[in-house]
């Protein structure tokens, strides 16, 4: 067998690296969720997020179709399909088939963390590696050594 460890998976790439494990679980080891998304089977980024999140996502005036990057993102961020935002991801199977999981979460969102929800789903669950760290969403650059860390172990 052959395997992988996919990351990072931050923000929406949580569902991204969720449905992939799904589709093809021989070859995933562990998971690392930076900042991210968690979905079960049927959820979307909709009904995870908060309603600041939603409000940001109903922010298409310009194309009618596609979610502006928020003003702290990179600058080389594009806009995002709001429909990837609202369909719900179909799953297979559990998380818990994978060897590890990790979930990275960045404590300093100003006026609260759409991922919240999520890391405190996660935090006392004992099949979760959940990690707090201090930084803004963008923990690549904000907190790098303790996410390469944390990558590492989960190698």
């Amino acid at each position: 067998m052959t395997t992988c460890v996919l990351v990072p998976g931050a923000c929406h790439g949580g569902m991204v690296i969720t449905g992939a494990a799904d589709r093809v679980p021989d070859l995933v080891d562990a998971l690392v969720y930076v900042d991210a998304f968690v979905p079960r089977d049927g959820e979307s980024c909709w009904v995870l997020t908060d309603d600041r999140q939603r409000e940001w996502y109903l922010s298409v005036a310009e194309t009618g179709y596609a979610v502006p990057p928020l003003p702290f993102f990179d600058p080389r961020a594009s806009a995002h399909p709001l429909a990837s935002s609202l369909q719900g991801i179909r799953l297979s199977g559990e998380l818990s088939r994978f060897r590890r999981r990790d979930y990275v979460y960045a404590k300093e969102w100003d006026g609260g963390s759409p991922f919240e929800p999520t890391y405190t789903r996660l935090k006392d669950d004992p099949q979760w590696n959940v990690h707090a760290l201090d930084g803004k969403h963008d923990l690549m650059r904000d907190a790098p050594e303790e996410l390469l860390r944390i990558v590492l172990e989960a190698g």
